[in-house]
């Protein structure tokens, strides 16, 4: 039995347990909730260590299984371009995109699309938590884009009688501001050797590639997650009266510096706007996480909702829960530790497809090739009242 097998069987036995428990409409006896913890603590084991596998394998280059070699490998020329786009769904290929090479090129050469595709889109589920959930904006022109967000709610409507003995007012409330999404360049060369190119049994470019669209997508999380707004785009992490200000803020009530509570999750829960709570997402990274795990409730109950069905994240009060590695980990006074909030209300702009340049030539001196990935964006959270943010305060 393998990993993912052994996790599918505990996760089968906790639910039969807290079945059998709700049916009977009682709480753990002692041996159960020993039971209960001693399975749960192997699960969050073997998804970690699941997890790292498939990270590892990722990062190296690799999927579960080497690539094959390229048979008729001849020596390549120039520079060739592949360009991949972004929309609503994460990226993806466009239909009229051009692989090819340019007027000045002697001979380049294409790789085939629909594999730069499937290799995006493996990296899109396997690395990106925030990404493929955040509004995405296609951008067109050399110039910043405005995004008009709503700043002043309108006034409530008002019952009147059937004749108004005045003319009904019209409202002077409701008010938008503006802000500006600014295309900032996204870069990322790798040079590997003409010999290693020639002496490897696989196809080290298809895994050059695939290194770079990983960290361009990384770089995306990161931004997304905790950028402060200065030549990259603004993170929820980050206070900003041009994102999440800090009247979105929620305090620790924790005995201790940066102890968490379940009120302090309940207070975050209330604090996001019912109309987008339903879409609100929590953003924590694994230091923050592990505390927030060992919460119960009055009954003894966690919090936390390992997830049962594989692909689907686990919950903590109904809400679906991200763990991000570029969150914040500090839990020291005045640090940021935890964000709950609908992502759908995270603009994300690009004015440039990603794009991979394969250079034969830049580096032949050095008996190089060079690959490099560019791209153009920016990005902001733009409704403050979708989003909460748990800061770490003393409490004595």
């Amino acid at each position: 039995m393998n990993k993912k097998e052994l996790k599918a069987k505990l996760l089968a036995e906790l639910r039969e347990l807290s079945d059998k428990a709700k049916t009977e409409n009682r709480s753990f006896t002692a041996d159960e909730q020993k039971a209960y913890d001693e399975k749960m603590a192997e699960v969050r084991k073997l998804t970690a260590e699941i997890e790292n596998e498939e990270r590892e394998a990722e990062l190296n280059g690799f999927s579960s299984e080497l690539p094959k070699p390229e048979a008729g490998k001849e020596e390549r020329k120039d520079e060739t371009f592949i360009r991949a786009t972004a929309d609503n769904k994460g990226l993806e290929l466009r239909t009229d995109m051009k692989v090819g090479t340019s007027s000045s090129q002697g001979g380049g050469y294409a790789i085939a699309p629909q594999k730069f595709y499937d290799q995006i889109q493996e990296i899109i589920q396997k690395e990106a938590l925030l990404y493929p959930r955040v509004d995405k904006i296609r951008a067109s022109g050399s110039g910043s884009l405005g995004i008009p967000y709503e700043s002043v709610d309108a006034s409530d409507a008002e019952w009147t009688a059937e004749i108004p003995s005045d003319a009904i007012s019209a409202d002077s409330a409701w008010a938008f501001a503006k802000r500006e999404l600014i295309p900032t360049d996204l870069t990322k060369l790798i040079k590997i050797t003409k010999k290693l190119v020639a002496a490897t049994p696989f196809d080290i470019e298809q895994i050059a590639i695939r290194k770079i669209a990983l960290k361009l997508m990384q770089a995306y999380e990161k931004a997304i997650t905790v950028g402060d707004g200065d030549g990259e785009p603004l993170g929820v992490f980050y206070a900003s009266d041009n994102g999440i200000p800090t009247s979105r803020d929620v305090s620790t009530t924790g005995t201790g510096t940066g102890v968490i509570t379940g009120d302090d999750l309940i207070e975050m829960y209330l604090k996001v706007r019912p109309q987008v709570r339903k879409g609100a997402v929590w953003i924590m990274n694994t230091a923050i996480l592990k505390d927030v795990m060992k919460l119960k409730d009055k009954d003894g109950q966690y919090l936390w909702q390992e997830s049962l069905r594989a692909g689907e994240p686990s919950t903590l009060l109904g809400l679906p829960v991200l763990e991000s590695e570029f969150a914040p980990t500090a839990k020291t006074a005045n640090s940021y530790m935890i964000v709950l909030g609908n992502l759908d209300y995270y603009k994300f702009a690009y004015w440039k497809d990603i794009e991979i340049t394969i250079a034969n030539e830049s580096f032949a001196g050095k008996n190089q090739i060079g690959i490099y990935g560019h791209t153009l964006a920016d990005g902001c959270p733009i409704n403050p009242e979708a989003f909460a943010r748990l800061k770490a305060v003393y409490v004595g």
